[in-house]
């Protein structure tokens, strides 16, 4: 089981995140403890007005229950008494909401999301939140043994208290952001970074290999030695290389002297020209008919991915104003039905003997300034006004009424913003697939260039070796010549050859040998036309 907690504020932020349906599967809101509102929005706008008589500005703590196998409510709500009591969150009010979505191998998963409200209302303080990364941990491994979970290697050596390697970064709230934009794993840059570190034995054969991978080694400003990489995002280097400490990187890359390496804005600017360089090589040798190809499969590609997103999209933001528009219209019956019985029920009392006399008897008062003066008050008090009374049910029902409709407001709204968030991530999901489609092609033309040139400088290579060696020289062939030299320099024939060579040194005519002879009027091979053999090998 895996906890990860944080205190944050941003209450409305958070909501917003946690009611996305874009990136989730199912939502769904658990428990809502220790607010009047019974949705999210609602409830983290009082536990933000609370917090307003501290000086906490984060004044919630958000929780996330990831646990390797599916658990039920019951061992969930458990699991939740037990953490808030060891955090001592115990009685605070809290909201437990639901999500399911695929994982990194597209599995459906389920995982809990716990926010409790740190204002402690009776001594009107925040909850002090110390060692509770610790605290977590321990809870993980206590909760996993009770409920027979699986325990990741991570918590295996926490619990035996050991020092713990881990084999894949976690990445932090930066580079996931990172990782949205530019679609490069976090864990792809760090096996690469360390993959030039220990394939180089010196500083510079370090320096040089991040430069062929695309990374530019730079100073940093406060952490020394950071990575640029082929995005322009900045990176320290002790954190991407996997297996060494610190301090053996650090002396390792002493030789390094800062004035030797650019800082970050001089190494993102080589990125960029590196990057510009690279398009411009690209653009050059890429054929117009290739790229448009490319481009009509690649729209096509992504309209398709953009149509199928905007209608699951709006499929969910349809239900949920259909239900809104059901309650709302629901709403409005109730009142007209409610304004109804009301009227009929006091038009009913007043044909009523006592609704008249009780009636005349207020009027009489009203008329009467002595009765007035003594009467009025006790008159007030004990309703005997029976229109008074009439009026004031109709003021509370139509109070009652507005702040009703103001709720069903307040809702629109929210399903407004929450219709606005989805529409971002849809269109933030959209850019990524461009990005990453981009990067793949451009790739994969860099890719093709290399090759290219690989092949040309080897075959130059070539050229100027045997040139140099004498073993070749330009020679110029006549027309139908050509086969004629090379058959005899090859010494492989469809029947035996003659083992005399010419006077010029190549081997003998190796035509074929159902001719009678040759088109220039010299004889056929002596004894050997009509045997047939594999070929020819030469005497030592």
């Amino acid at each position: 089981m895996i906890l990860k907690g944080n205190q944050r504020g941003n209450g409305a932020d958070l909501a917003i995140h946690l009611m996305n349906a874009f990136d989730n599967e199912s939502i769904e809101v658990a428990e809502v403890y220790g607010a009047v509102a019974n949705d999210l929005l609602g409830a983290f706008s009082e536990f933000e007005a609370v917090s307003l008589g501290t000086r906490a500005r984060e004044y919630l703590y958000s929780l996330s229950i990831s646990p390797p196998s599916p658990l039920t409510r019951e061992q969930y709500f458990e699991a939740i008494g037990m953490i808030e009591e060891r955090l001592s969150l115990a009685g605070q009010p809290r909201a437990v909401v639901f999500h399911v979505k695929p994982d990194e191998r597209g599995i459906s998963r389920e995982h809990c999301h716990v926010v409790w409200s740190r204002t402690n209302i009776e001594k009107m303080r925040a909850v002090h939140m110390a060692h509770d990364r610790r605290k977590l941990m321990d809870m993980a491994v206590a909760l996993s043994h009770k409920f027979g979970l699986k325990i990741p290697p991570g918590l295996k050596a926490w619990e035996d208290k050991q020092k713990f390697e881990k084999e894949k970064l976690e990445a932090t709230l930066a580079e996931k952001a990172q990782a949205e934009a530019t679609g490069i794993n976090p864990e792809e840059r760090r096996a690469e970074i360390t993959a030039a570190y220990e394939a180089s034995d010196t500083a510079e054969a370090f320096r040089a290999a991040l430069e062929q991978k695309g990374y530019v080694l730079a100073k940093g400003d406060k952490r020394g030695l950071v990575v640029v990489d082929k995005s322009g995002d900045v990176h320290s280097l002790t954190r991407y290389i996997k297996g060494h400490k610190a301090s053996a990187i650090k002396d390792r890359l002493a030789a390094l002297r800062p004035e030797q390496l650019p800082t970050v804005e001089e190494a993102k600017e080589q990125v960029r020209q590196r990057a510009q360089a690279l398009d411009e090589r690209q653009r050059e040798q890429r054929q117009e008919q290739e790229r448009e190809q490319e481009r009509q499969s690649a729209r096509q590609r992504l309209e398709e991915l953009r149509r199928q997103a905007e209608a699951k999209l709006a499929g969910n933001q349809a239900a949920r104003r259909l239900e809104l528009q059901m309650a709302a219209q629901e709403l409005l019956t109730r009142h007209q039905a409610e304004r109804l019985a009301l009227h009929a029920a006091q038009k009913s009392e007043s044909r009523g003997i006592l609704f008249r006399v009780r009636s005349a008897v207020a009027d009489l008062i009203a008329r009467t300034p002595g009765l007035r003066s003594v009467l009025s008050h006790i008159q007030r008090m004990t309703h005997l006004d029976p229109k008074e009374r009439h009026r004031l049910e109709d003021d509370a029902l139509a109070r009652r009424h507005a702040r009703e409709k103001l709720e069903v407001e307040r809702l629109r709204r929210l399903h407004a913003r929450l219709d606005t968030r989805e529409r971002s991530s849809l269109e933030k999901a959209m850019r990524k697939a461009e990005r990453l489609h981009a990067i793949a092609v451009l790739e994969m033309e860099h890719k093709a260039e290399q090759t290219r040139s690989a092949e040309n400088m080897a075959m130059q290579d070539f050229y100027d070796a045997a040139r140099d060696q004498g073993f070749w020289k330009k020679q110029d062939f006549a027309e139908g010549d050509l086969r004629e030299r090379f058959n005899d320099a090859a010494g492989f024939a469809h029947g035996a050859v003659d083992t005399d060579e010419s006077e010029d040194g190549y081997a003998p005519d190796l035509r074929n040998d159902a001719d009678d002879g040759d088109d220039d009027g010299r004889p056929p091979r002596h004894g050997h036309r009509h045997r047939k053999g594999y070929g020819y090998r030469r005497d030592e």
